[in-house]
């Protein structure tokens, strides 16, 4: 019997309690029983489907996989309630993943029309593809007008915390684990009545000189049922443990702009210099083990927390391996998230991510050559972050002299003082570069020293102490790198910031063949619920289609151009070819 495969998303906890789920089991089971079909579900609890999240960490892109795999066969049948449920990506991106599911022979079925597309019925009637296209757009307009109205929700509480009246702001990324954040939003977030113990517990044991893994099997041992039901992460532990919400912050981010929200929770610990002392124990943790003369060498991007496993959406870190150097998805490693431990070569990927750095580089000198803005609102970042140091410093020297463990607060006092000493030097490096950049020839001195530091020579000796600048040059530039690896073959995604666009480096065909090329991306992170009926609009969608068509193409031709240019000077500093062949690695 031929099978029907529903799939089922849902993007909130308020879809999760409501009707959401039972609607879309019920309109699938009544089209497979009318239908002759065997009925097989596909969840995707609390996935995001406007930036995608769906197909790359979720059950949706693991169906599609089984699929290309032939483990699911291709005549199958997907159900979903309305093509929103699939994607609310960008049309382009959106109509590319309907295409892409239809060449894989499968036949795709909208329960709240009861449409059924297959590529030969889009092919016969283009008027399928039309309304699809349409449908995608209107989804993700929707999910667009849904952001705008949560932005303004939290700039508005934002400014209600300012006033020091409570709020608890949940649409903007999740609270910890510790913090029970179940009233309103005019409410005060609180002390979650299980894990706040727990947590504290656990901070206890990081003070006593505990490690992450240490404390993990304490946790493990004494709190079987985890965390709510799973087990407890080590990221989760070493997240908590940097985190300044144990000291009450939240920092929020909109768009560029960055809000530190003080005493927004409770705090978790007792006071600023016992948060202090956690970090203090923190950096002394890692030097307990014996030298290791690799740990000498200078990982590109290793500890920058942009380096991630497309599977599970967990860190990759650097490794050695017989004296070469490796990223490893971190998940894996430790068997959690589903995720197993897969790695792959770590020169590949940082080839890549250099092409792209020159790329965005090149990109940022230009605009900061025609607008300072940019340098500007560093320098009074980096004075907000001398000031806050300056607050800080005044609390410890008034620990100190009430006598609380002076000799331990006075080492953390020079650190202080030096941090803001950086700061003040950093400050007055910025207003020198800005002064530069105005000035006739900035962007080409600018550019001629950057092409200097990521030489070959630096980019091929792991001990070079300028791969220091390298790295400090890609945190700024370099979003996120995004590895993946599908049928034995690896892909590598890399978005620059401020860019719309992602880099793609990947295998194609068969080894050694590789190529670059580009795709949209997008940044946002919300997503709604609604649901519409068909507007007599069809005569919109070829000008639509076509409009983004033709802009997408000249977007992609324009990169191609400029990636053989950057190909080119870097040839010149004696970069070789990018070796094809490390697309396919050895299983």
């Amino acid at each position: 019997m031929p099978q029907l495969y529903s799939y089922i998303r849902w993007s909130s906890e308020r879809q999760q309690k409501g009707t959401t789920r039972q609607r879309q089991v019920i309109g699938a089971k009544e089209f497979a029983i009318a239908n002759g079909l065997e009925l097989v579900e596909i969840e995707d609890p609390g996935v995001s489907a406007f930036r995608g999240k769906n197909t790359t960490h979720g059950k949706l892109g693991d169906f599609i996989d089984a699929v290309r795999q032939g483990a699911i066969p291709p005549d199958s049948w997907l159900y979903v309630e309305n093509l929103d449920r699939l994607t609310r990506q960008e049309v382009t991106t959106a109509q590319k993943l309907f295409i892409e599911l239809l060449d894989l022979g499968l036949t795709l079925v909208t329960g709240m029309d009861k449409r059924v597309y297959t590529l030969e019925s889009v092919n016969k009637n283009p008027t399928d593809l039309m309304i699809s296209l349409l449908l995608f757009s209107r989804a993700n307009e929707e999910s667009k007008t849904k952001q705008a109205r949560t932005i303004g929700n939290v700039e508005s509480l934002i400014e209600r915390h300012r006033q020091g009246l409570p709020v608890n702001i949940k649409s903007c990324g999740k609270h910890p684990f510790w913090i029970d954040d179940s009233g309103s939003q005019y409410e005060s977030v609180k002390r979650h009545a299980i894990y706040w113990e727990i947590a504290r517990e656990a901070i206890e044991l990081f003070l006593s000189g505990y490690g992450i893994y240490k404390v993990k099997r304490f946790l493990d041992e004494k709190y079987p049922n985890g965390l709510n039901g799973k087990e407890w992460g080590y990221q989760v532990l070493k997240k908590m443990r940097e985190s300044r919400a144990l000291i009450g912050e939240r920092q929020i981010n909109i768009g560029s702009h960055t809000y530190t929200l003080r005493d927004y929770y409770p705090c978790l610990c007792k006071n600023e210099v016992e948060f202090l002392h956690l970090q203090e124990l923190k950096g002394q943790n890692s030097y307990k083990s014996k030298k290791n003369p690799l740990k000498e060498q200078i990982k590109l991007l290793s500890g920058l927390a942009i380096l991630r496993c497309s599977k599970c959406g967990g860190t990759m870190s650097s490794f050695m391996n017989k004296g070469k150097p490796r990223y490893i998805c971190l998940n894996g490693r430790h068997l959690q998230k589903g995720c197993v431990g897969w790695s792959l070569t770590a020169p590949l990927v940082d080839h890549c991510v250099i092409i792209a750095l020159l790329m965005g580089y090149m990109d940022a000198n230009r605009k900061e050559r025609q607008d300072t803005s940019d340098i500007s609102a560093l320098i009074e970042a980096k004075n907000t972050s001398v000031g806050e140091l300056n607050v800080s410093i005044t609390n410890l020297v008034a620990v100190i002299e009430a006598g609380v463990n002076v000799s331990e607060l006075a080492s953390r006092l020079k650190v202080l003082s030096t941090e803001r000493e950086t700061f003040l030097k950093e400050i007055e490096r910025l207003k020198e570069r800005k002064a530069l950049i105005d000035s006739k020839g900035s962007f080409e001195v600018s550019m001629m020293d950057f092409i200097n530091l990521i030489h070959w020579n630096v980019f091929s000796d792991y001990a070079h102490e300028s791969r220091d600048k390298i790295r400090s040059t890609i945190n700024k530039i370099i979003e996120h790198v995004i590895i993946d690896k599908t049928d034995g073959c690896i892909t590598i995604k890399i978005k620059c910031r401020g860019s719309d666009e992602q880099l793609i480096f990947c295998g194609i065909g068969r080894k050694p063949h590789w190529k670059f090329d580009i795709a949209l991306y997008v940044e946002q992170d919300t997503d709604g619920d609604t649901t519409f009926e068909e507007k007599s609009i069809l005569p919109m969608a070829n000008q639509l289609m076509e409009e983004a068509t033709k802009q997408f193409a000249l977007i992609r031709e324009g990169y191609i151009s400029y990636f053989d240019k950057i190909c080119k000077i870097l040839a010149a500093i004696g970069y070789p070819d990018i070796d094809g062949s490390a697309f396919w690695p050895n299983r």
